[in-house]
């Protein structure tokens, strides 16, 4: 798995992602919206994707699939580069207000996931200390269904699944400073 991971980053040109400059429409960066935001208490980096209102099914519709692949790949790396640095791998929170029955049920969109994750999973390994999906609508049942056989058990083992505010403003809270959550999803004050 190694040598295909290896050979992948070579054809991406990953390694040379820094001096390459990809350039990507402006409106990936609105309609793929992410953000490395924040440490842990225990100083890992924290990605903030806010996918319930990412425009995939439009973007994949219109779009250059292939530049839309090296857009999350690219955000991936970026990710990667700061475990790098940081010594520890990151934790993930994916928000999934707003995201729609059309979303999480459009057909290329959920291949498109399912690929991408296979990919990442293939080829990112053990960058992940923990993953946190918040705002959980109940379609994400279907969703999470067709992606479960391509992520492994190991990166399940550190997900865990929010569908009530509360619940996840007190699990953030315990593992995150509140300046380390992005200010969009700061939680009440009266909560500790």
């Amino acid at each position: 798995m190694l040598r295909l991971a290896v050979q992948w980053r070579k054809e991406m040109d990953l390694d040379n992602l820094h001096l390459k400059k990809w350039n990507f429409p402006p409106h990936f960066y609105t309609s793929i919206k992410y953000r490395y935001f924040g440490r842990d208490y225990e100083g890992a980096p924290i990605a903030w994707m806010f996918m319930g209102v990412w425009t995939f099914k439009q973007m994949l519709e219109n779009e250059d699939v292939d530049q839309i692949q090296r857009y999350c790949y690219a955000g991936v790396e970026q990710g990667l580069q700061q475990t790098i640095d940081c010594g520890s791998p990151g934790n993930v929170v994916i928000d999934l207000e707003g995201l729609s029955y059309s979303q999480a049920t459009h057909i290329p969109t959920l291949k498109f996931a399912y690929l991408a994750f296979q990919t990442i999973e293939q080829c990112f390994p053990e960058i992940l200390k923990a993953v946190y999906i918040i705002n959980v609508p109940w379609i994400f049942s279907f969703a999470f269904n067709f992606f479960q056989p391509v992520i492994a058990q190991r990166t399940l083992a550190k997900t865990k699944v929010f569908n009530r505010k509360e619940e996840w403003h007190v699990e953030c809270l315990k593992r995150f400073p509140r300046d380390s959550i992005v200010p969009e999803l700061q939680p009440p004050m009266d909560i500790n």
